[in-house]
């Protein structure tokens, strides 16, 4: 019996224990973020103790937000608390959660708003702030950036609040998103809370770019006409997809600037000298043939007549859709190719300088693959004008100029080098013409950057094309 009485008292203060952990309650703390900035991380821990886990997670807690927190079933009542805002800001609180398990963040000491206005071109992507004349002779420690994760979009403002500093006078230092910086040295915030990023000076000029094409633009650039360099990409983390549109805002004593669009495919086309001011519009992109299945027919005028327009439409459809060309026109004697989305059976009406239009219904273009556009075509049987050689010459490439513009200047050079010589030289690619194109420096070199421009000086750059494929390659 004295053994067993002996055990049962050994193993009391166990059970007793394992009791008292039952009977403890669960706890939580309430966590405010009385600041305006946002929380990034949260750790709450018994003082002396390590922080423990991200009680966030991957998540944030917003300005004037709460959040409970669990911290299990403890007899304990202290605890502390650490919170790291956006821009590495840290604050720490101890708490009894017995008694008042809510703690606040909040901002201590004088609290001043600025009005941070972007009235540049450019997306203002980070902005610093030092006391002025700090560190003399030194290299100037600027700190956290300001706009943390937010960025102030062309002609938008932000609400820059300033904490615990009594200072008026501070530098400031702008980035923009083609990472140019502007610094602003002793900027008296106290007399004038307002800081304007952009010359004034300079108009703010305006213009509608326009993708007619069927493929998403993924980048523009803007300069000012023959100056050097492209800058920032003016979408930013925008695109526009086909037939969409895009209001570019550029500042600039002058009207004319060069546009550069590089699309999807990294195809680009550069458009050289284009005076928004008279326009404020800007086109780019043309029907290209489908990856999915459009049928493809080449349209030769036989008039003395320009076609200004094409409506190529499936047989059974109840309108005409939309002008095939695009931005293009078929000269006299020229060809220009189009693609049907459809079957074969299609309509096909065509519209002339002078308005004059005439149409002809269920034609079979994957029978006749190229229809000659001639007095009597509506009514007479639709002939194939002669047919070219069937492909390239070997170790060449085919280019067809089915813009409504001749190519007066054409570039091969390796991918990534600078711009060499014209390989046109005297002669042109007249519109709806063709000609077999061989690598200039031999066999050995077939990857080149190709770039053509056209009369109107805009440009259609290839980017790493293969000049040995034996292919047809579409100028457009």
């Amino acid at each position: 019996m004295r053994p067993f009485l002996l055990a049962f008292l050994a193993l009391a203060p166990a059970f007793a224990g394992a009791a008292r952990a039952q009977q403890a309650p669960a706890r939580e703390a309430v966590i405010a973020n009385d600041t305006d900035g946002i929380l990034q991380e949260l750790y709450v821990f018994r003082p002396g103790a390590g922080d423990g886990p991200d009680r966030l997670g991957s998540g944030v807690l917003p300005p004037r937000a709460m959040l409970r927190v669990p911290l299990g079933r403890v007899r304990e009542c202290g605890f502390e608390a650490r919170a790291v805002f956006e821009g590495g800001e840290e604050m720490r609180r101890r708490f009894d959660a017995c008694r008042n398990p809510r703690v606040a963040f909040a901002e201590t000491g004088p609290r001043r708003a600025v009005e941070v206005v972007n009235g540049s071109d450019r997306v203002l992507r980070e902005l610093y702030l030092a006391p002025a004349g700090s560190r003399p002779g030194r290299a100037r420690d600027w700190g956290a950036d300001r706009l943390g994760s937010a960025t102030v979009a062309v002609g938008e403002s932000f609400r820059l609040r300033l904490r615990g500093t009594t200072a008026c006078s501070f530098d400031i230092r702008a980035v923009y998103d083609d990472d140019e910086a502007e610094i602003r040295e002793r900027q008296d915030l106290c007399r004038s809370p307002r800081l304007a990023f952009g010359d004034p000076d300079q108009p703010l000029r305006e213009a509608t770019v326009s993708n007619r094409g069927r493929r998403t633009l993924r980048e523009l650039y803007a300069r000012p006409a023959g100056s050097e360099g492209w800058g920032a990409d003016r979408l930013g983390a925008e695109v526009v997809p086909a037939r969409g549109e895009f209001r570019l805002r550029l500042r600039g004593r002058g009207c004319a600037f060069d546009l550069r669009a590089v699309y999807e495919d990294s195809r680009e086309e550069v458009q050289r000298g284009l005076d928004l001011c008279a326009s404020g519009a800007a086109s780019f992109g043309l029907p290209v043939v489908s990856d999915s299945g459009g049928r493809r027919v080449t349209l030769v005028n036989g008039f003395s007549r320009t076609v200004q327009q094409a409506f190529l439409s499936p047989a059974d459809a109840d309108d005409w859709g939309e002008d095939v060309l695009g931005d293009a026109v078929i000269a006299p004697g020229a060809r220009q190719a189009v693609t049907l989305q459809g079957g074969c059976q299609a309509d096909l009406r065509i519209v002339f300088d002078t308005d004059a239009a005439e149409e002809r219904r269920d034609i079979d273009i994957c029978a006749l693959g190229t229809i000659a556009l001639r007095p009597g075509w509506t009514i007479d049987p639709l002939v194939a004008p002669a047919a070219e050689p069937r492909g390239p010459q070997p170790g060449s490439i085919r280019l067809r100029n089915a813009a409504g513009l001749p190519v007066v200047e054409l570039y091969a050079d390796p991918p990534g080098n600078k711009r060499g010589a014209d390989r046109l030289g005297r002669t042109v690619l007249g519109a709806g013409e063709v000609m077999d194109f061989a690598p200039p420096e031999g066999p050995e070199q077939c990857l080149a950057d190709l770039v053509a421009v056209f009369r109107n000086g805009r440009e259609l750059a290839l980017p790493d094309t293969d000049l040995c494929a034996g292919r047809e390659v579409v100028l457009q």
